[in-house]
């Protein structure tokens, strides 16, 4: 008896810590209609996985049909998303580039941001192209 109580107590003690982890974990589908720049690399459009990898800070950014996965460090934004309870994805657009700016989950009041490159950088501080146009697309979980 002492045994299953161990067992059973066991059980329940992993069933607690491994619900935080995973309800922490990002996982995302979205068709991003355009080209993007994300992490210093071009992703064509397509079909896409957002997803966390081993730490909370790291983002996977998987082409479903070309398997290019870019990894990126991601700092937490605390706010609400544009849509809240909405899963999206920011993109900031100069001209015809398209550079991912920001993830968020639909869950949370929290977001991913993206670092900007310095391609983005210098677009951004062009005298002609003084504010970027914000694009959203919306995912699903």
């Amino acid at each position: 008896m002492k045994k299953v109580l161990g067992c059973l107590s066991m059980a329940a003690l992993a069933v607690l810590l491994a619900a935080p982890v995973s309800a922490q974990t990002l996982t995302l589908r979205v068709s991003i209609p355009f080209d993007f720049v994300v992490g210093g690399q071009t992703l064509p459009a397509g079909d896409y996985l957002v997803s966390q990898v081993n730490a909370e800070r790291f983002l996977m950014i998987r082409n479903v049909s070309s398997d290019a996965m870019p990894t990126v460090i991601t700092p937490s934004v605390p706010g609400h998303a544009a849509v809240p309870g909405e899963a999206s994805l920011t993109f900031h657009r100069y001209g015809g580039d398209n550079f991912l700016a920001e993830i968020w989950d639909g869950y949370t009041g929290q977001g991913r941001s993206i670092w900007m490159s310095r391609t983005e950088r210098e677009l951004a501080n062009s005298a002609s192209l003084a504010k970027p146009e914000v694009v959203m697309v919306l995912a699903r979980r």
